[in-house]
């Protein structure tokens, strides 16, 4: 399984939820819907607040083929710690994570890859299904997971389709398991515990990553090597757009081949596309999709095409900040 699949995997399991105060409506109530369940209200209020150490599963589903693995989780409010069995394909990796940033050390080739933390989106997600009227929300009785009694949320689209399931311990507040489904009811991917201590003893340094000798990628050291790898230009979008670059990967895009650089700021993305060749407008709209917006350029021989949910005179703007970049040296710790 490739890195980013292992990140996809990961950011559909983590999305669970800790108490505070949880027997009482919260304060700022009032902003969510008047339909809203209070289970999930619960839940998104006692988030920030979450400590415990488990095991669950995580399955999601790219073609045909499901793929399923094991983590073991540590969490302690906003700090995160993964792992992995010995007997998985990810064995000896270690994934860490606070409010400021990712790590993700891969023992072979001795590497910790450096990202911008996930875990504050992922809950941006669940906490938008208090919020946003497309959403269709019922209750009604869970499962017995990992020794726990829990309650379903279901989440369905206004003609009744399900689109989620979230089992939630309405004792504390935390997702249990969680189920998502695509358009015609066919399970793409779930996280389900097995295991779960809720009053755990954590000791800080398990959220520290030691490694003599390692070498910390950065997201621009991705992208300059993949670049090189392509034989693409170096391009990189300046840091005055307010974006930060998160992740770099070969990638084909309206048929031709490419490299994609993915660009966050707080809950907006934008997608930076390099192509080897020139795409047809009308393909570049068909591939963008009906809720973003695009501008595309030539340079050098390439076409840069950059796609968000973003105004295209802005993004036009941002094509004047695609500057090319400075080769830096990757760094040992």
């Amino acid at each position: 399984m490739s890195l980013r699949a292992l990140t996809v995997a990961s950011s559909i399991a983590l999305m669970f939820v800790a108490s505070a105060q949880l027997n009482r409506p919260p304060r700022d109530f009032p902003r969510y819907r008047g339909d809203v369940p209070i289970l999930l209200i619960r839940a998104i209020r006692a988030q920030p607040f979450l400590r415990y150490t488990g095991t669950y599963t995580v399955e999601f589903r790219q073609g045909p083929t499901p793929s399923r693995h094991q983590e073991f989780i540590t969490r302690d409010g906003q700090q995160y710690r993964i792992d992995f069995p010995n007997d998985s394909q990810f064995a000896g990796q270690v994934i860490v994570e606070d409010k400021t940033v990712r790590l993700h050390y891969h023992p072979i080739p001795n590497e910790i890859v450096q990202q911008p933390p996930r875990h504050g989106e992922a809950w941006e997600k669940v906490a938008n299904l208090a919020t946003d009227p497309k959403f269709r929300l019922s209750t009604s009785p869970g499962e017995l997971i990992a020794g726990f009694k829990t309650e379903q949320l279901v989440v369905s689209d206004r003609f009744g389709n399900v689109l989620q399931r979230l089992f939630i311990e309405p004792g504390s507040g935390v997702i249990m398991k969680r189920q998502i489904f695509d358009l015609v009811g066919t399970p793409v991917g779930f996280f389900e515990f097995s295991q779960i201590d809720l009053s755990p003893k954590i000791d800080p340094a398990s959220f520290v990553i030691k490694r003599k000798n390692a070498t910390l990628i950065t997201p621009f050291a991705q992208l300059q090597r993949i670049s090189k790898r392509q034989g693409f230009q170096l391009r990189v979008l300046a840091a005055g757009s307010g974006f930060q670059l998160e992740s770099v990967n070969p990638r084909k895009f309206a048929g031709v081949a490419g490299i994609v650089q993915t660009y966050v700021n707080g809950k907006i993305r934008l997608w930076i596309y390099e192509l080897k060749a020139p795409v047809d407008p009308t393909r570049l709209r068909q591939q963008a999709g009906k809720n973003e917006h695009f501008f595309s350029f030539q340079n050098n021989g390439e076409t840069v095409v950059l796609i968000g949910n973003i105004p295209e005179r802005t993004l036009e703007r941002f094509g004047t900040m695609m500057s090319p970049g400075t080769l830096q040296p990757s760094s040992k710790l």
